[in-house]
């Protein structure tokens, strides 16, 4: 009677009686790991060790798997969260727990393929593909479509692209042939796709540039001549183009080349050769 929660489990002895149902004293009543006021906080039910009926104990949840006791499948992949931990030992906080491309719960439930294994039938090309991609059975590696050089191309693919189907990089520039074809959208049989001046990989990977656009930022010179000058190509301000003949600055101001300055125009040679005709005939 001096003690409002005799349990210590965060509840007054009252709530756990007239609200809860739990056992004033026994702070953990469900004897799942988390005493029944961390229950109430954690939204899971202070009478139920499994309240979301995945397999996994609450406290278990909370404490080892770090999943959500309150969502039987907590990475959405069609397995419940027990299923991954007790069965299939895969990450229930992954849904594709091999990075293959197929969900965990696919790969159990449709494919029949293994979710910790990326190439199941060790046929030479991930599970993802072959269902995804090929069309071919990720169970028999007999079916499974070449991919000599590893670039994420088949080799049928790479013949009729006009890739080397023996070099993942055919252009040499930085890029696989794969990543060029399926990610950037940039030719893998041209170094340099947007003819800036910078090779495909040097603007990826380097200089952050699109490597579609010659000029990325817009500023009027091309992304090479800007590397070379020194210039930022991801800055049209401080960009320096060539126009007729006039450097033109990212400032706005403008001065004449050399040539164009130290030439004389047509007109100015005609004048000084009639004043030198005119001059001889007084003589």
């Amino acid at each position: 009677p001096l003690d409002a929660d005799s349990d210590d489990d965060g509840l007054d002895d009252g709530v756990e009686i007239d609200n809860t149902g739990t056992d004033p004293n026994d702070g953990d009543t469900d004897d799942d790991g988390l005493n029944d006021g961390d229950e109430i906080d954690a939204g899971t039910d202070p009478l139920d060790a499994d309240s979301d009926d995945d397999g996994l104990d609450d406290g278990l949840e909370l404490s080892e798997t770090d999943t959500d006791p309150t969502n039987p499948d907590s990475d959405g992949d069609g397995l419940t969260d027990g299923e991954e931990v007790n069965e299939t030992e895969t990450d229930p906080n992954d849904a594709d727990s091999d990075d293959d491309e197929l969900s965990d719960g696919d790969e159990v439930n449709t494919h029949g393929t293994d979710p910790n294994d990326v190439d199941t039938d060790d046929g030479g090309r991930s599970d993802g593909d072959e269902v995804l991609n090929d069309g071919t059975d990720p169970l028999d590696p007999s079916d499974d479509a070449q991919d000599t050089d590893g670039d994420g191309l088949t080799d049928d693919d790479e013949v009729e692209i006009g890739t080397d189907p023996t070099d993942a990089d055919t252009d040499d520039d930085g890029l696989e042939d794969g990543e060029e074809v399926n990610e950037t959208g940039t030719d893998p049989l041209d170094t340099d796709t947007d003819d800036d001046g910078l090779e495909d990989g040097e603007e990826i990977d380097d200089y952050g540039t699109d490597p579609l656009n010659g000029d990325t930022d817009g500023g009027g010179s091309s992304d090479g001549d800007e590397v070379a000058n020194g210039t930022d190509p991801l800055d049209g301000a401080d960009d320096v183009s060539v126009l007729d003949g006039v450097f033109k600055g990212g400032n706005g101001l403008s001065c004449a080349t050399a040539e164009s300055s130290s030439a004389p125009s047509g007109w100015l040679m005609a004048a000084l050769g009639a004043l030198g005709l005119l001059s001889r005939r007084k003589r």
